[in-house]
């Protein structure tokens, strides 16, 4: 028996794994790639930005006064008998980052999130829609631009950007956990006397060492390893080096950092970081979060109301205000300031705090204080606890 021989019928197979592949189950550096890295990255993003999105309220407006009707429950609680308004609005943005645009259509009264569906675009005149799929259900209809809500999140698909970017930079991922499996790895030789034998036994013992016992006696845990005449093992000396994990962790860093610069969010609130969140609030308001809410508002109103109604002041808006978390105490001033300037009444005042409104008419009064005239016209300020007697 040839010597490859023999060690094929220890092992099993030729493509053996290392030593220690087998004793700690890594994985081939070769499959890195398959690893979810990049997929964490923007379902992290994505799910901020969703979750932060369903904190928003969709305010309907009626002749320019704000109502609770139909719409509202339509846009804020159940959009369809088999969805509710979190789901469908966390659908719209995972489709809007993954494919870069959502298809919305009515059927009676509820609205739904297509799952598939072909465009045919026009010069002059509506773009139509063709094979919409729902779930298992293709639709024979063919919808007409009016008919739906498109949105398109950018011009170009920022995923396919970050797809693009990541088939190189994954390469670096995979030598830098390559390189830190083999610095780190223990190396041992079996040393196997003459005299031990190649027979069907003898394979049988080295395999039950190197595949069992040698598992075992790498594991972390207090272990012994019992020899038999005729073995042998030594541990080779490393040269002192140690591979580092932060190198690593820098390079998936980097791949956050990629995918939250794309979606305009900021790196801290990507990783879950709280340190000066209320900037970071900011930033994501300013540069991701309001920039879909408008674009909702500008496709919904247009397409859902329609112009005559929205020249009626009758649309719909989905308030971001809200998504930000204040305290009482940081927001007392804004409120007093807004009330006594005849800028919000106190119903508007309990709704930004996130309370209900009352809907008493004096509470839906607007009051101006007296420090307040057109120039020119100010009110002489009276002496307190005096009357005048000219009055």
């Amino acid at each position: 028996m040839s010597f490859n021989s023999w060690v094929k019928g220890v092992f099993g197979k030729s493509d053996t794994a290392t030593l220690v592949d087998n004793a700690f189950c890594c994985i081939s550096t070769d499959r890195l790639n398959e690893l979810a890295i990049k997929r964490w990255a923007i379902d992290s993003c994505v799910n901020k930005i969703a979750n932060a999105l369903c904190k928003a309220e969709i305010q309907t407006f009626v002749n320019g006064k704000e109502e609770r009707d139909l719409n509202w429950y339509l846009f804020n609680i159940e959009v369809s008998p088999n969805q509710n308004a979190t789901e469908f609005w966390k659908k719209i943005v995972s489709k809007l980052v993954y494919e870069n645009e959502a298809l919305i259509f009515q059927v009676g009264d509820a609205l739904y999130v297509a799952d598939s569906f072909s465009q045919v675009k026009y010069a002059f005149k509506e773009n139509q829609y063709t094979d919409v799929v729902l779930k298992e259900f293709s639709m024979s209809k063919t919808f007409n631009e009016s008919d739906v809500m498109h949105l398109v999140l950018n011009t170009e698909s920022v995923k396919e950007i970050i797809d693009a970017f990541y088939v190189t930079y994954a390469e670096l991922i995979n030598t830098g956990i390559a390189k830190y499996k083999k610095m780190n790895a223990r190396k041992l030789l079996v040393k196997l006397k003459a005299m031990f034998g190649q027979g069907e036994e003898a394979e049988e013992k080295v395999r039950e060492l190197m595949t069992d016992r040698m598992q075992k006696f790498l594991s972390e845990k207090d272990s012994a390893l019992p020899l038999q005449d005729g073995m042998d093992i030594e541990e080779l000396k490393s040269d002192g080096k140690i591979a580092d994990s932060r190198d690593i962790k820098k390079m998936i860093d980097d791949v956050f950092e990629m995918v939250a610069n794309s979606f305009h969010i900021p790196l801290g609130i990507a990783k879950g970081d709280t340190v000066g969140l209320s900037d970071q609030m900011n930033a994501f308001l300013m540069l991701c979060l309001n920039p879909i809410a408008e674009m909702i508002n500008d496709e919904f109103n247009r397409k859902y109301y329609g112009r005559d109604a929205v020249l009626k002041r009758t649309y719909m808006k989905m308030d971001t205000s809200m998504i930000k978390v204040q305290d009482l105490k940081d927001s007392a001033s804004a409120l007093e300031l807004l009330f006594r300037t005849g800028t919000n009444t106190v119903d508007d005042n309990l709704a930004m705090v996130g309370r209900e409104r009352t809907g008493l008419p004096e509470n839906e009064e607007r009051y101006i204080s007296k420090n307040y005239a057109p120039q020119g016209e100010e009110v002489e300020p009276t002496k307190g606890g005096e009357v005048n007697e000219n009055a």
